[in-house]
């Protein structure tokens, strides 16, 4: 996947940042694990509302949050795109499952613009599923985008920025960052559960034994294997399966005696 991005990255043109110092220090992310989200600036809806992150989300479930501003001619294209195609192959599903919430970070991003990108971007979605998109000011965007440490600066007319989305708990504290323009659908569905930590909405065991055997690499930033939790469910069914035969093997001969 790192690979794939450095490609994209080569077609885009080159940054107006001349600074590197600049990039490396006000750009990127600054891992709040733990930390709430800013829930109570303004924010506005496609239809010109006034709202709030809080009224919103429904606590009940995780939230998927993604920062991309609409007037973007370069990497948010990728990010939209990228979560677009990760919904769709997901099982998991955004306003039932979790909320899937679109922030744009550039003040100049008016309702209208909010308004395109939903109807672009919901109409790949099922009947009852949701994706919201808004906009908000200066104040606004910059509590909500230090709450979850999303760095950006502007470069020019644009604006120089990370790639990624964020997963926050029904609680609204950041559980996950998924860095990157493409995501994998594993990945995805587990940061999901993680966040979720099986207290809201329906999941099945297969759900909850992927969670038992898959924790995240923080160096790779990635899930992997668990490998001694593989081994103690290995056990467990083997000795399971064990038992089951053991009393089918007493029962057949307990019948045979009683002839």
């Amino acid at each position: 996947m790192r690979f794939i991005f450095f490609l994209i990255l080569l077609t885009l043109k080159a940054s107006s940042i001349s600074d590197v110092a600049d990039i490396q220090n006000n750009v990127g992310w600054n891992e709040k694990y733990g930390s709430p989200l800013a829930i109570s600036p303004e924010i506005i809806s496609t239809d010109g509302k006034k709202t709030s992150l809080d009224q919103i989300l429904n606590k009940e479930k995780p939230t998927v949050l993604v920062l991309a501003y609409y007037s973007c001619p370069k990497m948010c294209s990728f990010i939209l795109d990228g979560v677009r195609d990760v919904v769709l192959e997901s099982e998991k599903r955004p306003g039932i499952d979790y909320n899937l919430v679109t922030l744009s970070f550039n003040p100049n991003d008016s309702p209208k613009s909010s308004k395109k990108y939903q109807e672009k971007y919901a109409a790949n979605l099922n009947p009852g599923e949701k994706w919201t998109f808004y906009t908000s000011d200066e104040i606004g965007i910059e509590k909500i985008t230090k709450s979850v440490g999303f760095k950006f600066q502007p470069d020019g007319d644009e604006f120089a920025h990370p790639a990624g989305i964020i997963i926050l708990t029904g609680d609204r504290v950041v559980s996950r960052y998924l860095s990157g323009v493409i995501y994998d659908p594993r990945d995805f569905k587990l940061s999901i559960l993680e966040a979720s930590q099986g207290t809201t909405g329906k999941f099945s065991l297969s759900d909850k034994v992927l969670l038992y055997c898959f924790d995240f690499d923080p160096v790779g930033k990635k899930y992997a294997l668990r490998a001694l939790n593989v081994m103690k469910l290995g056990g467990a069914i083997t000795l399971i399966a064990i038992i089951i035969m053991m009393g089918f093997l007493w029962l057949r001969k307990n019948k045979g005696e009683n002839k």
